[in-house]
């Protein structure tokens, strides 16, 4: 492949994509590590008992090692969203086991000292609510599967990974579970002191709820009013944050594309180059880089791109982002070039801009007077950055015209002249030769001496041969005029267009809005700006991730519906769902994140993640009220009984998730967003879910009792009004 090169040359392949794709998998591993030591010591400052930290442990390398034979089967690799979906099981598969041991642990402690019928009763009780979760928690990651487009792509292997691993933790919660807790828990009489002090830790917020709980229940109204301005309050949060089709990415390489006037030479192009260089070695960053010059779509020799390597991640103290905005700077000194330092394509084409647009018509000369418009009007939004139009309407040329009547007294055509022209300056293809030693064939090309034909000048030593067999100078025959004219014209869905790009200093959406802002009032009918590259992506993803959303409510409620029975109660446990977009939104915001593909489904994710705290209250609950208890004694009852596995499961998450959000490392600035909104909204709807969903369910199921007691006794004096008539 590599040709052979001149002595003293050689060929130096610096450290590739492997190195980073190792540093994301070291990082991501490192952090699977760290979230399930943190889960396992949360799970032990809740139950002050070794032997239960090591049964819930148990629960998630069975999970995963369920999810990886997934992967096996359906030809999954290791990869950052295989890694991820591993790393978010780690918080979620030990929700089931933790439910059921706490509530075995419980019956030992206070119903049955038996060890095989307190495991029996107590998963009993507890395994409509683990079911109930789990499908819900299911149900979020079956639209997923079946998004389109690039986020489709993206997340199909991490929904299939997390469902499947969702499922088999349920099947290790109901049965190894138990089972463990039957012979190996042990629950003792007498404990020490940091025993003691922990169990009263836990009694005192169980009191504080307690008394939490009273007086939501005593003013509904007030923490509804207050529930509804909170989700309110979310439309500020996504107003202010930014968004875009990915976060910023610290990838260690990025282009460089640059541009000469149209015209240039080979040699003008190689010195500004040179000039690109000689920046690119001041940078201690820079490990490397490859330079080619006329290699682009229009291969002309005035344009060319640097594929530029840096230092490995943990090598150098500044990020990708800081540098290229550092030699934005450095390389817009260099006159007599435009050189623009950007990303690397992520979603097609050969450049790396953020904002890439086009404007497109009818007619050339109307697209380059736009764009030209457009261009000015863009100077007004300086966060959009330095525009860049790949329109080439102004390249030199000579034309040739010929005088016919001359060339006719002389008894020559126009064919021959512009023949004779195209041969010298250009070359003619004439002949092919076989070559029969190394089987090729070689075109025999015609043309004038090398350096006869390098300026327009030296088109007048053309002579041609006339009719009477006189040498006849060509610039008798015709007159040469300097103009300018179309170097390339691109066309967009078959149409003339101009294509725009820029690097902006916010982020893309707000972006899109200032270009939408900037053309308001501009195009004529025939003529639009249509975004592409990242913004037409970021466009269809947002539409998407809408989809999955609206679809996963649906599924969740239908799931929910069938669970329990009923219409009502499943629209009681999804109050919890937009407090928890509220708090993802909102951490997103805090935290300087965006709103990009990963941190989207970090939300829907919280959709489903939500709903199990809910679910266990509820559940406890109307098992009391069948017992007879009314709704607030049986609220008041249950909810204490269930705080500690809500805030287990929750703390397991948020904990889980902590070294993904806080990384630093290789790929934290992906796997970021996911783990911040994930945190954010299990924060915000653990809190509020413990005042607002019993609140909520005690007006809804009284208010039912009073519409059941009306009807009763509209029922009865109509029976009444019938025996007396």
């Amino acid at each position: 492949i590599i040709p052979q090169l001149p002595p003293g040359m050689e060929v130096r392949i610096a450290h590739n994509d492997a190195d980073l794709i190792r540093s994301i998998i070291a990082a991501l591993e490192e952090n699977l590590f760290e979230g399930t030591l943190f889960t396992a010591l949360v799970v032990w400052l809740f139950l002050k008992n070794v032997r239960s930290t090591l049964i819930i442990a148990v629960a998630i390398p069975v999970s995963l090692l369920g999810a990886v034979a997934v992967m096996y089967f359906l030809g999954y690799t290791f990869n950052t969203m295989t890694m991820l979906a591993l790393l978010l099981l780690i918080g979620v598969v030990v929700d089931d086991a933790i439910v059921v041991l706490e509530n075995i642990f419980r019956h030992r402690e206070e119903i049955d000292p038996d060890p095989v019928s307190a495991a029996l009763n107590g998963t009993r009780q507890v395994v409509f609510a683990v079911m109930a979760a789990t499908l819900t928690l299911v149900a979020i990651f079956a639209p997923v599967i079946f998004l389109q487009g690039v986020i489709g792509r993206f997340f199909q292997a991490f929904a299939v990974v997390v469902t499947f691993g969702v499922l088999v933790s349920l099947f290790v919660s109901l049965t190894l579970t138990p089972m463990l807790c039957s012979r190996f828990l042990r629950v003792s009489k007498r404990h020490g002191w940091l025993y003691r002090f922990l169990e009263g830790g836990f009694r005192g917020i169980e009191w504080a709820y307690r008394k939490l709980l009273a007086g939501a229940l005593r003013f509904r109204w007030s923490m509804v009013l207050l529930t509804v301005a909170v989700v309110i309050s979310s439309g500020w949060f996504f107003g202010q944050i930014g968004k875009g089709f990915m976060p910023v990415q610290d990838e260690g390489r990025f282009l460089v594309s640059f541009k000469t006037p149209l015209g240039s030479s080979i040699e003008y192009t190689a010195e500004k180059l040179q000039a690109i260089e000689r920046v690119l070695e001041q940078q201690p960053e820079i490990e490397g880089y490859f330079a080619t010059v006329g290699t682009d779509q229009s291969r002309q020799v005035s344009k060319g791109s640097f594929i530029v390597r840096m230092s490995p991640w943990d090598q150098r103290a500044i990020s990708q982002v800081e540098l290229i905005e550092r030699l934005r700077k450095d390389l817009a000194e260099i006159p007599g070039v435009q050189a623009f330092p950007t990303p690397m394509p992520m979603v097609g084409g050969q450049r790396g801009e953020p904002l890439q647009f086009i404007l497109t018509g009818p007619e050339l000369d109307k697209v380059a007077e736009l764009a030209e418009a457009l261009k000015i009007r863009l100077q007004d939004y300086p966060d959009i950055g330095d525009v860049d139009l790949e329109l080439e309407l102004n390249l030199p040329k000579l034309e040739m015209h010929l005088s016919r009547e001359r060339v006719g007294s002389l008894g020559l055509t126009t064919r021959e002249v512009a023949l004779a022209v195209n041969v010298l300056a250009g070359g003619l293809d004439v002949a092919r030769y076989n070559d029969a030693g190394d089987g090729e064939r070689y075109d025999i090309r015609l043309k004038a001496g090398e350096g006869r034909m390098r300026h327009a000048s030296n088109l007048s030593q053309i002579y041609l041969r006339a009719g009477d067999g006189e040498m006849v100078r060509l610039d008798n025959l015709v007159a040469w005029e300097h103009t300018l004219g179309a170097a390339v014209v691109s066309r967009f869905d078959l149409q003339y267009s101009a294509t725009f790009y820029s690097t902006p200093t916010l982020s893309l959406g707000q972006a899109v809005n200032s270009v939408n802002a900037a053309t308001e009032g501009l195009m004529p009918p025939g003529y639009q700006v249509q975004m592409t590259g990242r913004a037409e992506e970021f466009a269809k993803t947002a539409g998407y991730m809408v989809f999955a959303f609206i679809t996963a409510i649906i599924l969740i409620y239908m799931v929910l519906a069938s669970q329990f029975n009923s219409f009502i109660q499943p629209l009681i446990i999804m109050v919890a769902q937009p407090l928890a977009i509220v708090g993802g939104v909102a951490a997103l915001w805090a935290t300087g994140n965006s709103l990009n593909i990963y941190s989207m489904i970090g939300l829907v994710l919280l959709v489903g993640l939500v709903a199990k705290n809910s679910i266990l209250l509820i559940d406890l609950t109307n098992q009391l009220r069948a017992e007879g208890r009314g709704v607030d004694d049986a609220l008041r009852e249950a909810c204490p009984i269930r705080l500690r596995p809500v805030l287990m499961t929750a703390l397991t998450m948020i904990i889980a998730m902590l070294p993904a959000a806080i990384g630093f490392g290789a790929g934290s600035d992906t796997n970021g967003p996911l783990a911040v909104a994930v945190i954010g909204g299990m924060v915000s709807s653990t809190l509020l879910t413990l005042v607002v969903v019993p609140s909520v369910y005690s007006l809804v199921e009284k208010g039912l009792e009073r519409l059941a007691g009306w009807r009763r006794i509209h029922n009865r004096k109509a029976g009444e009004e019938r025996v007396s008539g």
